[in-house]
């Protein structure tokens, strides 16, 4: 059998584990870095993988801390924020209600080829100097402190690669999580089906009527959005990819699955065209390139880090929900936690607090995150309720968790133990809030579609928020987090008269400024 010996080695060469690569060897390019991948590189450029779509926060790690601005720039395309649509289609696209933006806030997100990042990533990272087994099974972990094993066969025999770190970047392989027994269950339970087709779908032609299309700012840009076709219990996508295809996925609650009876193919196809005849009508004739199913596919995990050398990153640990994209999001945390550790330990330093601490870090940032999921579905078809969440969950991502990211705050233990305060009222106002949203969407309202617009990029404070992460990071973050607090409270009030039995009809000069006229496309 070959040994051979490594400083790290990463299981998975998926985006996960080729981003945290990127991201060590940025740092230190003499660390001796091996990748051990099941599949051949090169990937087929449309691969079928979850992940398509970027928010803030995972964009500010791909293009600003690995550098990938050119490449994202000129394989990738721009996102043009997450969109929803609500009502039935018996009639013309343009009398659903629709929530998204008529322009853009600023900050790029993107979305997506797989395939195409996992190759270039790839190819740089052989440059670099980054060993690759690709074509390869593990078959084998032996966790031991500073000198963990892998044996590994990729067709032309076996071989054993001994490393001082070890990380799990395998997805729902899971090798690190299963082997030690490290999975917990969560609250929330969501199913779903997803494909690839070798078609551009272009939502925008869905309506000849001239006040839809006029819209947006750039028109003709819907296409480009996270499209969501939203209904009770359930949420469709349609995401663009830079390959001239489009992924379509169908994201259900355990009722909706039981009641559609999906599990296959034809199935879902069906299912489209009796609740989503447009999309339906969209993806005839075309070419299906993949297909997927996952049911309950939320998990946790007791431990992400260790300061024996292992850790987990990507799905490979955890995992929430599709919904609004923060599967990068956690890629990006876990990798900059596990770099951290990497440097502190190779500086003399002694990782235990570190890697503890990150691990709560990273349990409050995933509780946070699955709350805005769990026992919500059933509201997905209601624009009122979905207008107010997305107002307050992109006010509170941004606001806080995204503002930690951009100011490099989650690594700095001593800081995020003095903002702690500050955080703990951040997450109780979310609790808070998310609590009244599930109350409502247990009612599975589905209200008469209007053709209202509820135009996010009007509503002050979320420009607020979006100015305050395009601010220079010489600010001190806790002057900005303390100012965006107190928005948030004011925003959490809002939120709570809006989905109360009673809500005020009034707006006064106060809230103009911070909501502006967003309260009349709510109760309209």
């Amino acid at each position: 059998m070959k040994k051979q010996t490594v400083d790290i080695t990463i299981a998975g060469g998926g985006l996960a584990g080729l981003t945290l690569a990127r991201q060590l060897k940025s740092s230190a390019p003499e660390l001796d870095i091996l990748i051990v991948e099941k599949n051949k590189f090169p990937v087929p450029n449309t691969t079928a993988k979850v992940g398509e779509s970027t928010v803030e926060l995972a964009s500010h790690y791909f293009t600003e801390t690995l550098g990938l601005q050119d490449h994202f720039k000129k394989a990738h395309l721009r996102k043009y924020g997450l969109r929803c649509f609500f009502g039935s289609q018996k009639n013309d696209y343009s009398e659903q209600d629709e929530l998204g933006v008529s322009s853009l806030f600023g900050i790029p997100t993107y979305q997506l080829d797989r395939g195409v990042i996992e190759n270039y990533l790839h190819d740089e990272l052989v440059e670099q100097g980054v060993q690759f087994i690709d074509g390869a099974e593990t078959k084998e972990i032996a966790l031991k402190n500073k000198s963990h094993r892998v044996k590994v066969s990729d067709g032309q025999g076996d071989r054993e690669i001994e490393s001082r770190w070890i990380v799990d970047a395998t997805g729902r392989q899971k090798l690190i999580r299963n082997k030690l027994g490290l999975g917990t269950s969560t609250s929330h339970k969501g199913n779903a089906v997803w494909f690839r087709i070798d078609r551009k779908i272009v939502i925008d032609d869905w309506s000849e009527d001239s006040e839809w299309q006029n819209r947006l700012q750039d028109k003709g840009k819907r296409w480009l959005s996270t499209n969501h076709l939203m209904g009770p219990g359930y949420w469709v996508w349609i995401i663009p990819l830079g390959t001239e295809t489009t992924s379509i996925g169908i994201v259900m609650d355990d009722q909706v699955l039981e009641e559609s009876g999906i599990a296959s193919l034809d199935d879902a196809l069906r299912w489209l065209d009796k609740n989503q005849p447009q999309c339906a009508a969209a993806i005839d004739g075309a070419k299906i390139l993949d297909f997927n199913l996952i049911r309950d596919y939320s998990y946790g995990c007791k431990k992400m880090f260790s300061e024996d050398g292992w850790c987990l990153t990507g799905e490979a640990g955890a995992f929430t929900d599709p919904f609004y994209s923060p599967g990068s999001d956690f890629i990006a945390i876990n990798n900059t936690f596990i770099a951290h550790l990497v440097a502190s330990e190779r500086a003399g330093k002694d990782i235990r607090r570190d890697s503890g601490m990150f691990h709560i870090f990273y349990n409050s940032f995933f509780d946070n995150t699955l709350s805005l999921y769990s026992h919500e579905y059933g509201g997905f078809g209601d624009r009122t309720m979905m207008g107010v969440k997305l107002l307050w969950d992109y006010s509170y991502y941004w606001g806080v968790l995204t503002l930690l990211f951009y100011k490099r705050a989650i690594t700095d233990i001593n800081l995020m133990l003095d903002l702690h305060p500050l955080l703990k009222r951040a997450s109780s106002l979310n609790a808070t809030v998310q609590q009244k949203l599930r109350d409502r969407a247990q009612k599975r309202l589905v209200l008469p579609a209007q053709g209202v617009f509820l135009d996010q990029y009007k509503i002050p404070c979320l420009r607020h928020f979006s100015d305050v992460l395009k601010a220079s990071e010489s600010n001190d973050i806790r002057v900005e987090l303390t100012g965006n607090i107190a928005i948030l409270e004011r925003v959490a009030n809002y939120s709570l008269d809006i989905l109360s039995d009673k809500p005020s009809s009034n707006i006064s000069d106060d809230e103009r400024d911070l909501f502006g006229n967003y309260r009349q496309s709510l109760l309209a």
